[in-house]
């Protein structure tokens, strides 16, 4: 199964002492291939493989230095990460492959 890696975000529940302002939450989910958005933020969701990472209950403010900026700038990183993990990983077993094939 080929799998690839997105950014979710979704609203994040507070408790009602916290009226104002905008919560958000976001995850890092390996998913199949061919789907770009999930309907939650589970492995319950059609397509999901698993939850790398979250962050919960971000706060959304008026600049690039709230919460929910520096996490969704982590998970953007998270993503490139694993996916040149990834794609060296898949390179090594194409090359012992080829290896192999090559041996009398």
């Amino acid at each position: 199964m080929r799998t690839h890696y997105i950014i979710q975000d979704a609203a994040a529940h507070m408790p009602g002492s916290l009226k104002f302002g905008r919560y958000r939450r976001i995850a890092v989910l390996e998913v199949e291939r061919g789907f770009e958005t999930v309907a939650m933020i589970s492995t319950h969701a059609r397509g999901v493989v698993r939850v790398v990472e979250t962050w919960e209950r971000l706060n959304c403010g008026r600049t690039e230095r709230d919460a929910y900026s520096r996490a969704l700038r982590k998970a953007e990183a998270l993503v490139a990460d694993l996916e040149e993990r990834d794609r060296r990983h898949a390179h090594a077993i194409i090359r012992e492959f080829h290896s192999k094939r090559e041996e009398p």
